[in-house]
């Protein structure tokens, strides 16, 4: 075999090489630097700019300005769900408080705690639950004094 041919077989391995790399760093997050790695390396053995700009497609993520727009709007309306569920909240407990309160931080604090009040537990729950209680403790002092 003559030099060239040998030369041409090892770059084509080498850049073989060098995309497996890319595609594995890529999955770390680290494509950024196996591009500019690649394109220190293609641009020592002279390629064109074409594998060059290739390359840096590949890692580098690119967002339309269509899809950068439907992620901005789809965020606004999240976020203006959430100050018209705060409002909401704000007022039924603006309703519910007395006059005396100065709006402010308490309202806010209300407006929370009711968006988290639970169901008030009946009567029956409660004594069951106490019993249940009563019958760990009764186990727990019978288990100290055989021990």
């Amino acid at each position: 075999m003559d030099t060239k041919a040998i030369l041409t077989a090892l770059r084509a391995q080498r850049d073989q090489i060098d995309s497996a790399i890319t595609a594995l760093e890529a999955l770390n997050g680290n494509s950024v630097t196996a591009a500019k790695r690649i394109t220190k390396s293609s641009a020592a053995a002279g390629k064109d700019n074409a594998k060059i700009s290739q390359v840096h497609r590949v890692a580098k993520r690119v967002i339309s300005a269509e899809a950068r727009q439907r992620m901005a709007a789809a965020q606004q309306k999240r976020w203006a769900k959430k100050r018209r569920a705060v409002k909401a909240a704000a007022k039924n407990a603006a309703i519910t408080a007395p006059a005396t309160e100065k709006p402010g931080k308490s309202t806010q604090a209300a407006a929370a705690s009711a968006k988290r009040a639970r169901k008030p537990m009946s009567a029956a729950t409660k004594k069951k639950l106490a019993l249940a209680a009563k019958a760990r403790w009764e186990q727990k002092k019978a288990a100290a004094v055989r021990a």
